[in-house]
């Protein structure tokens, strides 16, 4: 009884594969030609309000150049909440705040249903 081997048949499959996709012509169905207008939908800075923040390792934010203890943050940052409706909030870090520490505050702004918190990267400049 002889067996019949598979690896020709597929050695020719993959080439009729390779043969057909470099072969066929890839239309594009369906496209839809739209004009975009010229206009900008951008929000304008007037009408998000950015709050940064900058943590410090002794369990204090800076924010306009004010100094705030934790316990104080939330008040500060509610009452700027009210003042307009679309904010955001950036945390920086000093140079020698901890993980844990900048991990604490952005859990004791979220669990005081403080949203809207990103992470802001300051770049350091390279030294020569």
């Amino acid at each position: 009884m002889t067996k019949i081997s598979l690896t020709p048949i597929i050695d020719v499959v993959f080439i009729l594969l390779i043969f057909f996709m470099l072969a066929s012509n890839f239309n594009k169905v369906g496209e839809l030609s739209m004009e975009i207008s010229k206009e900008s939908t951008k929000a304008s800075d007037d009408d998000i309000k950015i709050i940064k923040l900058q943590v410090r390792q002794d369990q204090t934010v800076i924010s306009d150049g004010k100094i705030y203890d934790d316990k104080d943050v939330v008040p500060m940052l509610q009452l700027a909440m009210k003042e307009s409706k679309n904010h955001s909030i950036i945390l920086t870090a000093k140079e020698n705040v901890t993980y844990q520490r900048y991990l604490n505050l952005m859990g004791y702004l979220k669990k005081n249903k403080i949203n809207n918190i990103s992470i802001g990267i300051i770049k350091s400049e390279d030294k020569k």
